[in-house]
């Protein structure tokens, strides 16, 4: 079986290393230079596992989760605002990955101008019969102008892409100047991670279909350096050390509140399971 990742995604010219991290898919490697964990996975495995968003249900949040996602991407529009310094009114922004809409139906209702784009036929039909803008394709695809947006964002899309140097530089080309990329995905620097060890859940790709790069902050940065980005904020945020059906309950509920309490420390840390990256692209 040939892997589909020799190399490390991000740039460097390190050899890549066995991480001793065994998932389904075979041990991770690990980039020495910059961190990056990359799965063992073959290129026919990563394409059926990216079949899995292909639905009409996408990721649109049941009703019980809706509340909490409107408040998640309103502090990520926020911050995107205010370094931009601009009005939500007067922001443009795209959501790469969009699936079936939902942040950009968050994002409309705050009073943004927004559109998404993704390669799942069925979500993003279901998507244009919400009344969504979206647009069907891979985002190199698609074939925005120049300068066409203030902002993007990539909500968990970034573990799921094998060169994402080509993404960025996509993302800059129709940014316009000065504009700002959101990229959230997993902290492989969290303490959830390096607590969960193998069984992390993003590690999982039956239940995260296609996920096979795995960032941290540094990373990240690395990332930007062989692009036209500069990192200009890391936010992570949240611990987890069991699932729900792993103990019993009252001894969760136990840890859970113990998670809890590193919430704080975590974040100032980045030690939060979860980050998100905001980069300003470097233009004229």
């Amino acid at each position: 079986m040939e892997i589909l990742l020799k190399n490390c995604p991000n740039g460097c010219n390190s050899t890549l290393q066995p991480s001793k991290i065994i998932v389904a898919e075979g041990e991770l490697n690990e980039c020495p230079a910059c961190g990056q964990l990359l799965s063992s996975c073959s290129k026919s495995h990563y394409e059926k596992s990216n079949q899995d968003w292909n639905s009409e249900e996408g990721t649109w949040p049941a009703k019980k989760d809706y509340v909490r996602l409107v408040k998640r991407r309103k502090k990520d529009i926020d911050h995107i605002a205010k370094i931009l310094s601009k009005d939500y009114s007067d922001i443009r922004i795209l959501d790469v990955g969009c699936s079936n809409g939902s942040f950009v139906f968050i994002a409309n209702n705050l009073g943004l101008q927004a559109e998404g784009v993704d390669p799942s036929e069925k979500a993003v039909n279901d998507g244009i019969k919400r009344g969504l803008k979206l647009h069907l394709g891979l985002l190199n695809e698609v074939g925005f102008d120049d300068n066409s947006f203030d902002a993007i964002t990539l909500h968990e899309v970034i573990e799921h892409v094998s060169n994402p140097i080509a993404l960025l530089n996509e993302c800059a080309r129709i940014l316009r100047p000065n504009g700002i990329l959101l990229i959230g995905s997993g902290n492989t620097d969290s303490w959830t991670r390096r607590i969960r060890k193998n069984k992390w859940d993003f590690f999982d790709m039956n239940h995260h279909g296609g996920h096979i790069s795995f960032f941290s902050p540094k990373s990240l940065k690395h990332l930007a350096l062989k692009t036209d980005f500069s990192v200009v904020k890391v936010i992570t945020h949240s611990v987890k050390f069991y699932e729900k059906d792993e103990l019993p309950r009252i001894l969760y509920r136990t840890i859970k509140l113990f998670a809890e309490i590193l919430n704080l420390p975590a974040r100032l840390f980045n030690k939060g399971h979860q980050m998100e990256v905001y980069l300003r692209v470097n233009k004229s």
